[in-house]
C-alpha cells in the first residue's frame, strides 16, 4: 500500500463519549463511530470512570467504524489516540484496571489540593510557577488514595491514563507522553521527566509512572488479540498520541498557528495565543450541563445523549435570547476557573411559572457562553476577535451562534468538529510519514466551512445580562461552603 492511499484512524477517548473515526489522506470523514459509557457519579462529589468498560466501548467503537468504512477498512496505515487528562487508572502487574478512576471533575480532594497548596506551595511555584493546586490536578487525587486507600497504592503496578491504558490493551506497550504526563502536576517540564519531589510529596513511588515518550512514537502493531477484539488487522501501527487538548488544537488548526481554540465538549476550555506563551482556562461542566438537563427532563426510549441535546438545542430556539429572564450558574460539580472552587454549585435564577423547558435549556446554554466569557476576560491580554471552535457541543448551530454573541467573536468552524480525533489520526499519521510535521499535516487536512459572526443586537443584549451574571455569581459565592451537603440517597 503506497502511503498516499493510506487510511488513518483516530480514537478519541473523552469523559462522556468514545469515539473512533477513519480519516483518508486529506483529513476527509471516511466513517464513524461511537459509544456514550457512563461515569460514575458517587454523592456528594466524586465522579469516576470504569477504564475496563472504556476498553470495552473504544473496541466495539474501532469495529463499527471498519464495518462502516467498506473497502477503506484495509487500508489502514496507523492508528492514533487522544485522551482526556487527569485521570489515573490504578493497573496491577498483567494491566488490569484495579478501581475505578477519579475523573477530572471529581471534588473529593479538596482537603489534599488545599493541603498542598498551604504546606508545599513554595515548592509548587519553584517547580510550576503556580502555588494553588487545583482538584483538577491528579496529584491531589494521588494523594486522596494514598491517604484513603493505601491498600490500593499498595497493590498499583502502574498509574496510566486511560490513553495509555488502551494502547496497552492494542500493543502490550506501556508509555505517556508529555501532554498527558503535564495533566497529573506531577512532570516537570523543563526536565522532561517525572518530578521525584512531587512523586515523593504525594507519596507515589516514582516506578508505578510510565515512561514518557514523544507522541508521534509508534508503540508497535495491533496484537491479534486486539485485532480479535477490534477488527484492526494484526500488525496495523499504534502510535501512543497525546491528551485531547493538543489533539483538538492540532486537528481543529489551532495549533502553533497563532489561532485560539475554543472546545465545547462536557466541560469547555479556551486557549488563546499571548506574546511569549499562550492563555488557558476550562469549566468544569458544559456539555454535561446540557446532558444532566436532558437525563433531568426524560430521554426518549432508545434516544442518544446526541439526539436529546438536538433536541434540547431546537427547543431553546424557540425562546428569545435571555431565556425569559432566567440566569443559569453552569458549576453542577464546582468550578475550574476563572477562579477554582471546588464548592461552587449550579444555581438556576429568576424561575416563575411562565418558564418552560425552551426558556431552561436556553437559559443552560447560555450560562455556559456567559461562564466562558468569565474565562475569557480572566485570561487577560489583548480581546480576542477571532476563535476556532470545535467539539460535540459545536454542533448546535445555536450554541455557536450564542457563544458568538455573548463571547462577540467570530467562530471559524472547521469542516472535522471531533477535532480530537482528527487530531490523533493527524500524529499517527506523522509518525508512519504520511505527512512530514504536525505543521504539514494541518496544512494539508484542516479546513474550515463556515464563519459564525456575532449579532450586534444580541450581543449588546449579553453585555448587559453578563454584568448581572457576575454579580450574582459574587453574591451566591460566599453561601456554597455553608450549604449542609450530606451524601444523596440512591434507590
Amino acid at each position: 500500500m503506497r502511503q498516499a492511499d493510506g487510511c488513518l484512524l483516530g480514537l478519541d477517548l473523552g469523559t462522556t463519549t468514545v469515539r473512533a473515526v477513519l480519516f483518508d489522506g486529506t483529513g476527509a470523514t471516511l466513517a464513524e463511530a461511537c459509544s456514550e459509557p457512563p461515569v460514575y457519579y458517587v454523592p456528594p462529589d466524586g465522579a469516576e470512570i470504569d477504564a475496563e468498560e472504556r476498553w470495552g466501548c473504544a473496541a466495539a467503537a474501532m469495529r463499527a467504524c471498519l464495518a462502516n468504512a467498506g473497502d477503506a477498512a484495509g487500508r489502514i496505515a496507523a492508528v492514533g489516540l487522544s485522551g482526556l487528562l487527569h485521570a489515573l487508572v490504578p493497573v496491577d502487574a498483567q494491566g488490569r484496571a484495579l478501581a475505578r478512576a477519579m475523573l477530572w471533575m471529581d471534588q473529593r480532594c479538596h482537603p489534599q489540593a488545599e493541603h498542598m497548596t498551604r504546606a508545599h506551595g513554595e515548592t509548587i511555584r519553584r517547580l510550576f510557577g503556580h502555588a494553588e493546586v487545583s482538584t483538577t490536578w491528579s496529584a491531589p487525587k494521588l494523594a486522596w488514595l494514598v491517604e484513603r486507600r493505601p491498600d490500593l497504592v499498595a497493590r498499583t503496578a502502574r498509574f496510566l491514563s486511560l490513553k495509555d491504558l488502551v494502547v496497552e490493551r492494542l500493543t502490550g506497550a506501556v508509555a505517556t507522553d508529555p501532554g498527558c504526563a503535564g495533566g497529573t502536576l506531577l512532570y516537570d517540564r523543563r526536565a522532561g521527566a517525572w518530578s521525584g519531589e512531587m512523586l515523593a510529596l504525594v507519596g507515589v513511588d516514582a516506578g508505578t509512572m510510565p515512561p514518557i515518550l514523544p507522541p508521534t512514537t509508534v508503540m508497535g502493531g495491533v496484537t491479534p488479540a486486539a485485532a480479535e477484539r477490534t477488527g484492526l488487522r494484526a500488525g496495523t501501527p499504534v502510535v501512543l498520541g497525546s491528551g485531547d487538548t493538543t489533539c483538538t488544537r492540532l486537528g481543529a488548526g489551532a495549533e502553533g498557528t497563532g489561532r485560539g481554540c475554543l472546545y465545547l465538549g462536557t466541560a469547555a476550555w479556551l486557549a488563546v495565543p499571548r506574546p511569549g506563551g499562550g492563555a488557558f482556562g476550562a469549566t468544569a461542566t458544559t456539555g454535561a450541563a446540557l446532558k444532566w438537563l436532558a437525563e433531568l427532563l426524560g430521554l426518549a426510549p432508545g434516544e442518544s445523549c446526541r439526539a436529546a441535546y438536538e433536541r434540547l438545542s431546537r427547543d431553546a430556539a424557540t425562546a428569545a435570547a435571555g431565556a425569559g429572564g432566567l440566569l443559569f450558574l453552569p458549576h453542577l460539580m464546582g468550578e475550574r476557573g476563572p477562579i477554582p472552587d471546588p464548592l461552587a454549585k449550579g444555581v438556576l435564577f429568576g424561575l416563575n411559572l411562565a418558564h418552560g423547558r425552551a426558556e431552561v435549556a436556553r437559559a443552560v446554554l447560555e450560562g455556559c457562553a456567559l461562564h466562558l466569557r468569565s474565562i475569557l476576560e480572566g485570561a487577560g491580554g489583548a480581546p480576542v476577535d477571532e476563535l476556532v471552535i470545535a467539539g460535540g457541543g459545536a454542533r448546535s448551530p445555536l450554541w455557536r451562534a450564542v457563544m458568538a454573541d455573548v463571547l462577540a467573536v467570530r467562530l471559524l468552524v472547521p469542516e472535522v468538529l471531533e477535532a480530537g480525533a482528527l487530531g490523533a489520526a493527524l500524529l499517527a499519521g506523522v509518525a508512519v510519514g504520511m505527512f512530514e510535521s504536525p505543521a504539514d499535516a494541518q496544512v494539508r487536512c484542516v479546513r474550515y466551512v463556515g464563519v459564525e459572526r456575532p449579532d450586534a443586537g444580541r450581543a449588546a443584549l449579553y453585555d448587559r445580562i453578563y454584568r448581572l451574571y457576575l454579580e450574582l455569581e459574587e453574591r451566591v459565592a460566599p453561601l456554597y461552603g455553608r450549604l449542609p451537603v450530606e451524601p444523596l440517597p440512591r434507590s
